[in-house]
C-alpha cells in the first residue's frame, strides 16, 4: 500500500469508522481515523492526507470549525460526511471550506466516485500550476 491514497477519516462514531476504513481500505485506499475536530487537526499537522471526509457533528470541535481550521493549513481536500441534509448546512460546510458534500447513509460506489474525482481534480490543478501553463477558455 506504499501508493495508496491516504484517507483521513473525522467521525466520532465508531460504527462509522469501522465501516468506512473497511470499505476504504478493501478500495485500495490508507486510512488515517480520527475521532474530533482537534484529533483531526492534531493528525493533520503530523502527516499529510489525499483527502479528509469530515463528519459535522462532533463533540468538542465540530466539523464546521474543524474544516475552517484546516483550510488555514491545509489545501487538502475535504468532503462532509453528514446526517444533516438541508441546505443550510451544506452551504455553511461550502462557506467553510468543503470541497463536498454527502449525506449519511450514501452508496459506498458515489464515496468512492466522489473521493476520486476530488483527487482527479486536484492532480489536474497541481499538474497545471507545475507547467506554469493556467489559461481560462471562453466558455460562453
Amino acid at each position: 500500500m506504499m501508493n495508496a491514497l491516504k484517507v483521513l477519516l473525522v467521525d466520532d462514531d465508531p460504527l462509522v469508522r469501522r465501516a468506512l476504513r473497511t470499505t476504504l481500505t478493501s478500495a485500495g485506499y490508507a486510512v488515517v481515523e480520527a475521532w474530533t475536530g482537534e484529533d483531526a487537526l492534531e493528525k493533520i499537522s503530523a502527516e499529510s492526507a489525499d483527502v479528509i471526509l469530515l463528519d459535522l457533528k462532533m463533540p468538542g470541535m465540530g466539523g464546521l470549525e474543524a474544516c475552517r481550521r484546516i483550510r488555514e493549513v491545509a489545501d487538502t481536500p475535504i468532503m462532509v460526511i453528514s446526517i444533516l441534509r438541508t441546505e443550510e448546512f451544506r452551504v455553511q460546510a461550502s462557506d467553510a471550506g468543503a470541497d463536498d458534500y454527502l449525506v449519511k447513509p450514501f452508496g459506498i460506489q458515489d464515496l468512492v466516485s466522489r473521493i476520486q474525482a476530488l483527487r482527479r481534480r486536484v492532480a489536474g490543478l497541481e499538474s497545471t500550476l507545475s507547467t506554469g501553463s493556467l489559461s481560462v477558455k471562453n466558455l460562453l
